[in-house]
């Protein structure tokens, strides 16, 4: 094999792939690329038995071939090459690197218990990938990251005629977010890893459409694909909590605040509590009041305007629950709805929070957080 490529193509190919490699592979022959030159363009790819990527790009081949090499060490290689051509030769066990004067010479990885590459899913439709992205940021945040129940670390992904809906939960807190979709029904619920679904997402997030198939049945692994880059990765096996059910239709009692407000106050005040620790939300007339709970070493509090609907609520929220929420509202203005706790009218429900302005409100973000036990 021999080849000669642009080297920022090159570099952005093989970081691509790098980026979705398994920080701890099953075997050491999964931390590699595979390399294959044929036909004036050279396929580089990785495979870790959950997620496979693949990128194709045009280069100069001298010589056919393919080669598998340390994946992670190549692309700081490339990425730090003098010249704006690079080089690549497999001679024997080595593979030469060369760009100006700078020279390398890495040694092939043996392909001997190499796993054959899956084929991915046909597409099923597509979607904005800068959407998606968006929608992935806004729910991935809220799975959980115990494995003890792997379905609660994965993004939930539902598709209907027009809308593709995504869902993430850990049992304190939902969230959920639809968006415009072009493509066929889903008959089931496809259930991706967080972390695999949003590294998908930021990779792809600057293409124009992404094009995402399903598969038809839950062995096939699910792809994402858009120009030259296309990812497949394994689904997670296992039926999904009916958590879409908890979201009320509608809240009577509201408050409507300004989010970078809320935001901004909410860091602020928790920077005296433990991460675990809630703050104490006071919704009384025009006034928002945030104070710390529980700190032996400090105390904080701070209020900020809001606009209430209803009667005066008092919760105690988990502040790093709530900024994940804050973060996805790209509205001016956030509404947090107070539901009635089922099981005790006495006490708070969980809080509903979403955009608060009808632009905001088109985006189909909805986030669901159950309070804390009141401190006094």
């Amino acid at each position: 094999m021999k080849f000669q490529a642009d080297r920022e193509v090159l570099s952005d190919a093989i970081s691509f792939v790098v980026r979705l490699l398994s920080p701890k592979p099953q075997l050491p022959q999964l931390s590699g690329v595979m390399i294959e030159a044929s036909e004036n363009q050279v396929t580089l790819s990785i495979f870790d038995y959950e997620v496979t990527a693949k990128v194709t790009v045009s280069a100069a081949i001298d010589q056919p071939g393919k080669v598998l090499v340390q994946a992670r060490l190549l692309a700081e290689i490339v990425s730090k090459l003098p010249s704006d051509s690079v080089s690549m030769a497999l001679n024997e066990s080595r593979v030469q690197v060369s760009s100006g004067s700078s020279k390398f010479s890495l040694s092939a990885m043996s392909t001997a218990d190499y796993p054959e590459t899956p084929n991915t899913s046909a597409a099923s439709g597509k979607v904005s990938a800068s959407d998606f992205a968006h929608a992935v940021a806004q729910v991935a945040v809220a799975a959980s990251r115990e494995e003890v129940t792997p379905v609660l670390t994965a993004v939930m992904i539902s598709a209907k005629a027009k809308n593709i809906t995504l869902v993430a939960t850990d049992r304190f807190r939902v969230a959920v977010n639809s968006t415009s979709w072009q493509g066929s029904e889903l008959d089931r619920d496809i259930l991706i890893p967080a972390r695999v679904v949003s590294e998908i997402a930021k990779t792809f997030s600057q293409e124009g459409d992404l094009e995402i198939g399903f598969g038809s049945d839950e062995r096939d692994m699910v792809s994402f694909s858009a120009g030259n880059k296309s990812v497949g990765t394994a689904t997670i096996k296992g039926k999904y909590p009916a958590v879409l059910q908890l979201f009320p239709e509608n809240v009577e009692n509201f408050a409507v605040v300004n989010t970078h407000d809320l935001l901004d106050a909410t860091k602020r005040v928790a920077l005296v509590v433990d991460r675990e620790k809630p703050l104490r939300y006071k919704f009384e007339g025009s006034e928002l009041s945030l104070e710390s709970i529980g700190s032996d070493v400090a105390d904080a509090s701070e209020q900020i305007s809001c606009s209430l609907s209803g009667d005066a609520v008092t919760v105690s929220l988990r502040p790093q629950f709530l900024v994940d929420a804050l973060s996805g509202v790209s509205a001016e203005s956030v509404k947090l709805g107070f539901t009635i706790n089922p099981s005790n009218p006495n006490k708070p429900g969980p809080v509903l929070i979403s955009a608060a302005d009808a632009k905001g409100a088109t985006e189909g973000f909805k986030y669901l957080l159950q309070p804390n036990l009141l401190v006094s």
